[in-house]
């Protein structure tokens, strides 16, 4: 026997008849996916709105980590301004820059923005971590393992440096600690299960595809080993396990084990955001879609969720393990 997956798609009416019992603590995942990301930012300003934040444990992927900054940080329509002026501007990306061999997306540049322009309010954030946990996922380009960085600590900016490098794309790396670091969506696409192996048996999970996407470029594989041992062939490679750890994922989501709940927030199609390039009506209509979207969350299974003080994730963690938490890997 499986446990539970309740989709909560707008007129998707599966969700109505569901009433959780037994809520003793709940985690959020928030998937990647570049400017799609405006999803996830409507869905997290409608429960900024209602003041709802019942999670002990966050993680989040690429784009999803800086959504979850903004949302700890307890600031509405942040994301939505980081995503529609600042990833919107050629200073982020310009493809004539990526052809010409140069870095396409100028993370540097971006982080900056969200100490000036578009400043992050980490005094508050720090403050609404103090029984929360908040993770950005990362992938090491040598194991092409996930790793998982806490976000309340003075190095959050690298944190989310690291899980938002989109390989060739961010031509170098995130160096850190002797280590190098991109994209958390390569290994950890949607980490779910980082969540459930934390002791978490009811996630809630936001998603920028519909729930039934897949990837299949199996056919590169032929030509990675064409490549030998070049860079090239080390991309696909890791975009080949990119789509087998989504595949994996899918299957845990759908299927999960018989103890977990899973309560997934998505879009029912396609976004009209791209993950680089879209254009602002796309994005006003998909935020104004995650927003309705989190508002049916907040109307249905929000209501018999109210965890008034959140117990820190330390429960899997033992003697000088839980100060290591509070500092990037």
């Amino acid at each position: 026997m499986t446990g539970k997956h309740v989709s909560y798609a707008v007129q998707n009416y599966d969700a109505l008849s569901h009433k959780p019992q037994d809520v003793s603590k709940i985690a959020l995942v928030t998937e990647g996916g570049g400017q799609r990301g405006i999803f996830t930012a409507g869905v997290l300003d409608s429960f900024l709105d209602q003041d709802f934040n019942p999670f002990s444990l966050m993680i989040g992927t690429s784009a999803g980590s800086l959504n979850l900054a903004s949302y700890i940080c307890g600031q509405k329509k942040h994301a939505f301004k980081v995503i529609t002026e600042a990833t919107t501007n050629h200073h982020f990306f310009d493809v004539y820059r990526f052809l010409f061999g140069r870095e396409g997306l100028d993370l540097d540049w971006l982080m900056q923005q969200t100490q000036t322009r578009f400043e992050l309010d980490w005094h508050q954030g720090r403050q609404n971590m103090r029984n929360r946990t908040v993770l950005a996922s990362a992938s090491n380009t040598v194991s092409h393992q996930a790793a998982y960085f806490n976000l309340n600590t003075d190095n959050w900016s690298l944190a989310l440096k690291a899980s938002c490098a989109i390989p060739v794309l961010n031509r170098q790396p995130i160096y850190s600690q002797n280590e190098y670091w991109v994209d958390g969506g390569l290994s950890a696409p949607i980490p779910v299960q980082e969540a459930y192996e934390r002791g978490y048996r009811h996630i809630v999970v936001i998603r920028t595809v519909p729930i039934d996407t897949s990837f299949d470029h199996c056919w590169m594989s032929n030509i990675r080993r064409a490549l030998g041992h070049s860079k090239a062939a080390g991309m696909i490679e890791m975009l080949l396990e990119h789509e087998d750890n989504y595949r994996k994922t899918q299957e845990f989501l759908s299927n999960p084990p018989d103890d977990v709940t899973i309560y997934e927030i998505h879009p029912q199609k396609a976004l009209k955001s791209k993950m680089i390039g879209s254009d602002m009506p796309s994005l006003e209509e998909d935020y104004s879609l995650g927003y309705q979207s989190g508002k049916y969350f907040l109307n249905t299974v929000g209501r018999y969720i109210d965890i008034d003080e959140p117990l820190c994730d330390v429960s899997h963690l033992v003697g000088e393990e839980v100060s290591d938490l509070c500092k990037f890997a």
